[in-house]
């Protein structure tokens, strides 16, 4: 039987990370089957499945939890089936403070389910203004309609843009 075990990482930055993760995993019987990784602000932030026969779960713990410069932690996870709707969406607009939270507020608001998120700021192309944006895979409820979902985000400011990246559903 396997365990699904979910990892997250977080250490100064450093070259070889991944590597020892990988290789630990390796040799205790693990397989990485997702992960999302990052450096931000000088730190390494990671997040991974692993499947692990039952047998090797503590051993894998125990030797992930000894690698150098890492504090790491675990939660034990489950398959979950896919969602019946999926899509991609980018939002990007001026940047300010709570603009993540209004987002979250929207999409809670609708019982959307956040599956990914990344989010980050840059220089807007002419003004060199801080642009913020985000790309989400979100769940949609059956009684949430594509076109609701992107009225309700754009009506947040005027200066909002959403765009469908991709329909998964279909």
């Amino acid at each position: 039987m396997q365990k699904q075990l979910v990892v997250t990482v977080i250490g100064a930055d450093k070259p070889g990370i991944v590597e020892s993760l990988a290789d630990t995993i390796t040799r205790q019987q693990g397989n990485w089957l997702a992960s999302s990784m990052s450096e931000l602000a000088g730190q390494f932030a990671g997040i991974l499945h692993v499947a692990v026969p039952d047998e090797h779960y503590r051993s894998l713990c125990e030797a992930l939890v000894m690698l150098p410069g890492l504090t790491v932690s675990f939660a034990e996870g489950q398959l979950s089936p896919e969602p019946a709707c999926q899509v991609m969406l980018s939002v990007t607009g001026n940047d300010r403070p709570g603009i993540v939270h209004e987002v979250a507020s929207i999409l809670r608001q609708l019982n959307v389910n956040v599956a990914d998120l990344t989010t980050g700021c840059e220089p807007a192309p002419h003004s060199g203004a801080p642009l913020f944006y985000a790309h989400a895979l979100v769940a949609l409820p059956p009684q949430v309609a594509l076109d609701d979902l992107v009225t309700a985000l754009e009506s947040l400011s005027d200066d909002l843009v959403v765009d469908i990246d991709q329909d998964l559903s279909e």
